[in-house]
């Protein structure tokens, strides 16, 4: 059989059931090109451009979309710094503004007397009530329907606790229960005149907790100086006295959820429309 014959092989029938071609059939020009092609593939876009003379287009539309999305998340991540430095930042000025004598180096913040309780509770009512000649003209009061949110002021009781450390007997009924009462920020208070309307009384043999309950609102306006627009923060300060322990040491800790949404209505003077 010659290099150029077909080899078939026949079935039970006589069809035909494989076909070989010679490598003489094959095109040379057509493998080379092949070659070619399978070879410009694998080139870097450089070695595309000195083969051709075409500009990578593809790895420069590449190279934009990495400068576009570093740049967003660059913006991003400015702009949630600043975002938890501003909560941060009134946390910290709410502790000065409403923790009687309090300093940043207080990591440990309690009450040993009965006094020193209700002195502090009052001291923050009062403060809130006097926020706005306080603040440095960022913060104010939260209103609804022209009504001011009043502070709340929760006790968490045993709903019976008779204790004698000194007959070692106690009586106790371990069932919660939670006593509320609100002040309104609508009038200034003296002191004892507070004292006497807010009509707070604290057993100390029941009491588990007294949480304190009240509503900031703020606006970030540090954003305007990064072309953003300044967004408003509700602030819901909790400010809790920790008796659960009953060991004569009532601790104290100020924590703050924050819910942040766009300004109602906005103006941003001599510069370009943000």
């Amino acid at each position: 059989m010659s290099d150029g014959e077909h080899f078939v092989s026949g079935g039970p029938n006589n069809h035909p059931a494989c076909h070989r071609t010679t490598k003489s059939q094959v095109d040379p020009q057509y493998v080379e090109n092949f070659r070619r092609k399978l070879k410009y593939f694998f080139m870097s876009p450089c070695q595309k451009y000195r083969a051709r003379g075409r500009k990578p287009w593809k790895m420069m539309l590449q190279i934009l979309k990495i400068v576009i999305i570093t740049f967003q998340l660059v913006s991003f991540g400015l702009s949630n710094e600043m975002t938890v430095t501003f909560k941060e930042e009134n946390i910290i000025a709410f502790k000065h503004l409403f923790l009687k004598n309090y300093q940043d180096r207080n990591q440990d913040y309690a009450l040993y007397t009965r006094h020193e309780v209700h002195d502090h509770i009052l001291y923050i009512i009062n403060r809130y009530l006097h926020l706005q000649n306080l603040t440095v003209d960022n913060h104010a009061f939260e209103r609804i329907d022209d009504v001011f949110t009043p502070l709340s002021i929760c006790q968490d009781l045993y709903r019976h606790a008779n204790v004698l450390p000194a007959n070692e007997t106690f009586d106790i009924d371990p069932h919660v229960e939670t006593e509320c009462l609100w002040i309104y920020p609508i009038s200034l208070y003296k002191k004892d005149d507070l004292e006497n309307d807010m009509n707070l009384t604290l057993d100390f043999q029941r009491l588990l907790a007294v949480n304190i309950y009240l509503k900031v609102k703020a606006i970030n306006l540090q954003t305007v100086r990064h072309k953003e627009l300044p967004d408003c923060y509700d602030f819901t300060v909790n400010i809790k006295f920790d008796n659960h322990a009953h060991s004569g040491r009532i601790k104290i800790s100020l924590s703050s959820d924050v819910q942040i949404k766009v300004c109602k209505d906005w103006k941003v003077s001599g510069s370009s429309k943000l």
